[in-house]
């Protein structure tokens, strides 16, 4: 077990990991439920493991660098087994301005396909998670200009 708490320290200490990545983690190197549970538990106990903080950090991290919409992140987060109504209130604490920011730099970097590739262009930004309003949006003020 003190075997499985060090790797399991290394490796959390690399980036920030959710329980349910723990749990696996440990699994997959031979533990059972009941000693991935305490691992776990010892883990937060030592501020190793943190939900919050890992929720924050995948939202800022997929919404500002990977530029992924909000339909996408919390399908992320819902898939690191957090629940929906806590991946919503993720997404309600990041500013509008800058997940229409990230929506604006995908269309301005896919501008030039427009013109005879529209439906494409907009499947791929829902793709990454915006919302179709927004999308379009976003290419009728591109076009614009």
């Amino acid at each position: 077990m003190e075997e499985w708490l060090d790797r399991l320290r290394k490796w959390c200490s690399i980036q920030e990991r959710c329980t349910l990545e723990a749990r696996r983690k440990i699994l997959q190197w031979g533990g059972t439920e009941v000693q991935a549970e305490q691992a776990i538990s010892q883990m937060q106990d030592e501020n190793f493991i943190a939900e919050d903080r890992f929720i924050e950090a995948y939202v800022r991290g997929h919404v500002e660098y990977k530029m992924w919409g909000p339909h996408k992140v919390i399908a992320g987060l819902r898939s690191k087994g957090i629940s929906t109504s806590e991946a919503q209130r993720a997404m309600d604490r990041v500013p509008r301005k800058v997940i229409l920011d990230g929506l604006n730099h995908l269309a301005q970097r896919r501008a030039s396909e427009l013109e005879t590739h529209r439906e494409r262009v907009i499947r791929f930004l829902m793709s990454k998670g915006y919302n179709l309003q927004d999308i379009l949006d976003s290419l009728a003020a591109l076009t614009s200009r």
